[in-house]
């Protein structure tokens, strides 16, 4: 089954504005930390990507690891830009880059939702900002994430992820 299109200017429902609230609260934050993230690669597997713990749409990530060299899966909230999928590195605000950031890193070819991929960062200005906005529109924590890691000096990094 083909990746989920999923259009961030598409006007969201009120169930869909509800799971927002719920995945911003603090039980949404340990649900999506310690549940969602184990059970969702499941889901999507058995229901082929129609059925996740939220509203919010996800898929699977696949990466090679940057040190091991071994295959590395992370269950991840995306949109399209035209044809590209559109990844942000929030890892829920903190301090660090999520582990998958460096393996995209080092090995930009990857697999997304079961499709192949080529990825690469986005370092223009205006770009950056302008994918930020539309990340917003699909969950509106980013804006929050970005906040929390801003005492860091952490910038959330966005991948485009080009179809191979």
């Amino acid at each position: 089954m083909p990746l989920r299109y999923v259009d961030p200017h598409q006007r969201r429902g009120p169930l869909y504005r509800a799971s927002v609230r719920f995945g911003r609260s603090r039980a949404g934050q340990f649900m999506a930390r310690h549940i969602a993230r184990h059970t969702d690669p499941y889901l999507f597997r058995l229901t082929g990507g129609r059925i996740n713990m939220g509203s919010i749409i996800n898929a699977p990530l696949v990466t090679t690891g940057a040190k091991s060299g071994q295959k590395r899966e992370v269950q991840l909230t995306y949109f399209h830009d035209g044809p590209d999928v559109i990844l942000l590195a929030s890892n829920f605000g903190g301090t660090k880059h999520p582990q998958w950031y460096h393996n995209l890193k080092a090995h930009p070819d990857c697999e997304f939702g079961g499709e192949r991929f080529t990825a690469g960062q986005v370092t223009d200005p205006d770009e950056y900002a302008r994918l930020f906005e539309l990340a917003n529109r699909i969950y509106s924590g980013y804006a929050h994430y970005r906040e929390k890691a801003a005492p860091a000096g952490r910038d959330i990094p966005i991948f485009r992820l080009k179809p191979r």
